[in-house]
């Protein structure tokens, strides 16, 4: 290796290493997420899968709170080594094919992105599956570069895992086949039994998840495909703009057009200007251009998950971290693209300064009270105070009662902020679907019991009516409205429930 190869590895490593100590620092010091509590109860609930998702984070959860604990740093330490990881993995795959320079920069851009640096501390399915998702995309142009044959096995194994982390990575296993089917060396694998030896793999590493849907009518399986189908609205571009506008701010303008450019010029084998594998040696800009796949490699995996997406979000909203996957290559091929261009450098900078001070605001925004802020943009505010105010009625109400609330996020962040982490319960004591506490909740072991249900604004709630219906008495609400920066967040609708009948 030269002394600029080394040197821009030792650039890129302390990146790493300073990059994830800051991650580190921040895990306990937010307030913990909806989706954290929510998926902190998946690890309270151990099964080898579930309603709304493949089980692997609730496997990480698992271990680690078993070992740090129940509290933000145990729930988190799982997500922020999974993005470590992922920042590892960014920088092997790419300096094997854009050499060391291209690998620093590549690492920059996927350390400073909002959506992946906010994403490293929040427990959700997505840090493992991009974890996965990068190790397979690693695995794989090793396994067909150096003719590993055998080791589609592994490559496989890795899909099956990203799989299990969540159903997204369906589009990992498309990617490979259309870079297979579509390059003659890719098609050389075909006729080998290697890669069907990889698709039983991750059949294998799937399983758990597959065995769960079978002992459960399926659940899992209709919920993500025909009942999502079933609630796509008529075509409208206002949904679409509303994800391209999300993506430009998680993401950041010069990254997300970035991208999706550089997932649209890659996807055609191109004239690689350099034959060696590192873009800056000037020495092989001399040789003759040779056909290079790697642009379209990489934009197997990035091109048709931000087609399908892009589709769907004109009939339905597209949640900001849905893309996620599309920008482990995407960033990649990016970098590889513009270092190819005489202001690329520049382009580069301006991406990762621009990306810098968008993840500092959205630190400052969760991390600082002085800020006024309401409504769904700040989910992670006021569960203190109302776990304090459900802990003073738990203590006047006669008996234990059993403590509820409307949607998956006010139960989740109750159990984690009530005294002594009390079971709740969610929709499905009023009869509705719960998501994942429906196969939770013991109906009849509630019933004859005193409760107190609580609604959030931010989930709007108008089935009072079924309150009255599953109790033989109700009082209330009494409102509470927390405050940040003086201004109200939220406002919390609190009812003392008495005699829960089950029907």
């Amino acid at each position: 290796m030269s002394e600029t190869e080394t040197n821009w590895r030792k650039k890129t490593l302390f990146f790493i290493i300073v990059i994830s100590a800051l991650r580190l620092a921040v895990l306990p010091a937010m307030n913990l997420m909806p989706q954290d509590a929510y998926y902190w109860q998946y690890a309270k609930h151990p099964s080898i899968g579930y309603f709304d998702h493949p089980p692997m984070h609730a496997f990480t959860a698992i271990l680690t709170t078993s070992i740090f604990g129940d509290n933000a740093f145990g729930i988190r330490l799982g997500p922020w080594l999974y993005s470590l990881g992922i920042l590892i993995l960014i920088y092997n795959l790419t300096r094997r094919i854009y050499g060391e320079r291209g690998a620093f920069w590549a690492v920059i851009l996927a350390g400073v992105t909002p959506l992946f640096s906010i994403g490293s501390g929040i427990l959700t399915p997505d840090p493992p599956l991009l974890f996965f998702w990068t190790l397979a995309i690693y695995l794989g142009w090793r396994t067909i570069t150096e003719n590993k044959k055998s080791w589609w096995i592994l490559t496989g194994f890795a899909c099956g895992l990203a799989l299990l982390s969540k159903y997204t990575a369906v589009f990992l296993f498309m990617g490979f086949g259309l870079y297979l089917i579509s390059t003659k060396k890719g098609r050389r694998h075909l006729l080998t039994p290697w890669p069907y030896l990889g698709l039983l793999a991750s059949i294998v590493a799937f399983l758990p998840q597959i065995i769960w849907n079978a002992q459960n009518e399926w659940a899992s399986f209709t919920f993500q495909s025909t009942r999502r189908a079933s609630e796509l609205s008529r075509w409208r571009l206002d949904l679409f703009g509303g994800m391209v506008v999300s993506q430009l701010l998680v993401v950041s303008p010069v990254l997300f057009v970035g991208v999706v450019w550089a997932s649209f010029k890659g996807i055609f084998p191109r004239r690689n200007p350099y034959q060696n594998k590192d873009i800056n040696n000037s020495e092989s800009r001399n040789h003759k251009p040779i056909i290079d796949n790697r642009y379209l490699y990489l934009s197997c995996f990035a091109l048709l998950t931000l087609l399908f997406f892009s589709f769907v979000a004109l009939r339905y909203w597209v949640k900001m971290n849905w893309l996620a996957p599309a920008y482990i290559s995407g960033l990649i091929l990016f970098v590889g693209l513009i270092l190819q261009r005489k202001r690329g450098i520049k382009i580069l900078k301006w991406a990762a300064t621009i990306a810098i001070f968008e993840t500092l605001a959205l630190y400052i925004l969760v991390l600082t009270p002085f800020i006024p802020m309401s409504g769904e943009a700040s989910y992670w505010e006021g569960w203190r105070e109302l776990a304090s105010a459900v802990d003073s009625i738990r203590n006047e109400m006669p008996d234990e009662p059993f403590i509820a609330g409307w949607g998956y996020k006010v139960p989740s962040e109750l159990r984690f902020y009530l005294e002594g982490k009390p079971e709740t319960h969610s929709n499905e004591i009023l009869g509705q679907h719960g998501l994942n506490y429906s196969y939770w909740t013991e109906i009849d072991s509630l019933i004859g019991k005193n409760c107190i249900f609580v609604a959030d604004a931010r989930e709007p709630f108008r089935e009072e009516a079924l309150i009255e219906k599953y109790f033989t008495k109700v009082e209330g609400p009494d409102t509470l409205r927390p405050l940040r920066a003086g201004k109200p967040t939220t406002t919390f609708r609190v009812w003392r429930c008495f005699g829960y009948t089950g029907s």
